[in-house]
Parts: C-alpha cells; structure tokens; sequence
C-alpha cells in the first residue's frame, strides 16, 4: 500500500526538471531518483524519470487538465532561497494572463555549471510552451546569464525567449559573497555558488545579448544591514552600488526596499509585470 505525503517542495535537495499545470517532478541533487509533485507538493510517485512521467499522464486523464498555453514566466530564486518567495509575484502574473513556474533548485549543494544543466533539462522537457521570460532573484541571474550564452541546445529550437527582469542581481559579482567565501563554514553552509557569484569569477561569464529586453531592478541587499554592526566602513566594503548593473542596453532602476524576499514589495512586483508586458518600466 502507498500513502501520498506532504513534502517541504524540497528547496535545497530537489531540482526542478518538469513542470505543467502546477505539477512538478523532481530530481535527487545526489541521484537520478525523481518524484512527482501535484499542485500542493504531495509525492504522487517516486522511481525514474519515465515512471513519474507516466504517473503524471495518467493523472492527467483522471483530473481532465486543460493545457497549458500562452508565454510562461521562470522564476529563480537566489542563494538559500526556494521557489516560495515568487509567491505574490506568481499571483500577480496570472492575473495578468501569464503562466508562471516558481522553479526550485539546489542553490546551496550545487555550482553555476550544475545549475545551468538542470535548466537545460529542464527546459527540453518544457511541453506546450512556446514563449517564455525570466525573472531572477540574486544569482538567479548568472544562471541565466550562461544559460543564454550557450548554443545549440535542444529546446531553442522550439522556444523563444522573450524579456528577462533581474532583482538585485550580482551581475558584477557581489562583495558581500567573497567576503564570506573566505571562512569554511560559510562554504559549507552556501555550497559552491558563494564563490561562484565573487567578483573574480563573475567577470568570466557572458552578459546577456541585446537581442533579448533586459531590465534590472536594483533594490540592494537588507542582510548587508547586519553588518552595520561592524560599523560603516565594514559594510561598505562589502557592497558597490553598482554590482547589480553590467550591460549597457539593460533598463535600470533602483527602488527602496526593507524585505528580505523583494516580491513582498507590491511596487517591486507591478515594475517586474509591467516590464515583462510593455517591455519597459513604469515611470510614473
């Protein structure tokens, strides 16, 4: 007998290589071993990627989903972060007509490469879509950032990528990471994307081609508050106020924010939507 369980959505363990409807299956960041998750992250099946396919068709039929169709948004969080954070954007995109998949990846256990693969998978496996955008958190943006340098794969013969909106992207590698990089522990606890978004590795990756509408919302970094504590200076050396800006054709603004998850700033979230539709920001 199998019992259907609540899962955590598995933030930090569980890559996303599937999504539909709100369905998800995932993969071991340490294996091949997948399960499906339906809409409120209850394990529906576990095994191969071809067996949770299966299970999935199969639900299909009992639950009559309708397919899905019209330009998706993908979401990728930041360091440490999970899918959960899109949450008030995620709404405010379907209100809007978009489909949207709040993507979880292993940000902590795995490096930029790793990252990158997954989303290639990920997107080869992309089904009924044709058009998508990104919106990034933090080093969310380097993933698309190489992701978009290579060519040749699979799914860009079949889907266009149409705008990108980074928030508080470490476009020019973020201080605050290099910092922190120096001490073990904090490698331990953020895994190999800390040293993978320091200045000196960042400068290697590619930038985003103009062909694609960029925009950029600089609302800084809350944690480097904390560090405040060690006084002024510290925490200016940890931060240059133009990391999050590197290409020239990009949009920039800069907003204040006091969230630790931006998306719970309703300002931030109408400039993302308003971008992705009008393909500028709202300068009201």
């Amino acid at each position: 007998m199998r019992f259907d369980f609540f899962t955590l959505g598995g933030s930090q363990f569980w890559e996303d290589i599937f999504f539909y409807q709100k369905w998800r299956i995932q993969r071991y960041f340490e294996s091949r071993k997948c399960r499906l998750l339906d809409p409120w992250d209850i394990k529906r099946c576990e095994g191969s990627f071809e067996k949770c396919s299966k299970a999935f068709y199969k639900f299909i039929e009992v639950y009559e989903m309708p397919r899905q169709k019209g330009h998706m948004i993908i979401m990728l969080h930041g360091l440490y972060d999970s899918k959960n954070i899109f949450k008030p954007l995620w709404r405010l995109a379907l209100k809007n007509g978009f489909m949207a998949a709040a993507l979880n990846y292993p940000s902590s256990q795995k490096n930029l490469e790793s990252h990158v693969a997954q989303m290639n998978t990920f997107l080869n496996n992309l089904i009924d879509v044709n058009e998508i955008s990104f919106v990034t958190k933090g080093v969310g943006a380097l993933i698309v950032r190489e992701l978009l340098s290579r060519t040749n794969q699979k799914w860009q013969a079949k889907i266009k990528v149409n705008k990108i909106v980074e928030v508080a992207p470490p476009n020019r590698g973020s201080k605050l990471f290099a910092y922190l990089a120096q001490y073990k522990t904090c490698n331990l606890i953020f895994g190999p994307m800390l040293k993978n978004a320091t200045p000196k590795k960042v400068i290697y990756l590619s930038e985003i081609d103009e062909k694609y509408p960029l925009g950029v919302i600089d609302c800084g970094n809350p944690f480097l508050k904390l560090f405040k504590l060690f006084g002024a200076k510290t925490s200016s050396e940890l931060h240059d106020k133009n990391e999050a800006v590197l290409e020239k054709h990009a949009q920039v603004i800069s907003m204040d924010n006091r969230h630790f998850n931006p998306f719970k700033n309703e300002e931030i979230c109408h400039q993302v939507i308003y971008f992705l539709k009008n393909g500028k920001f709202d300068k009201k």
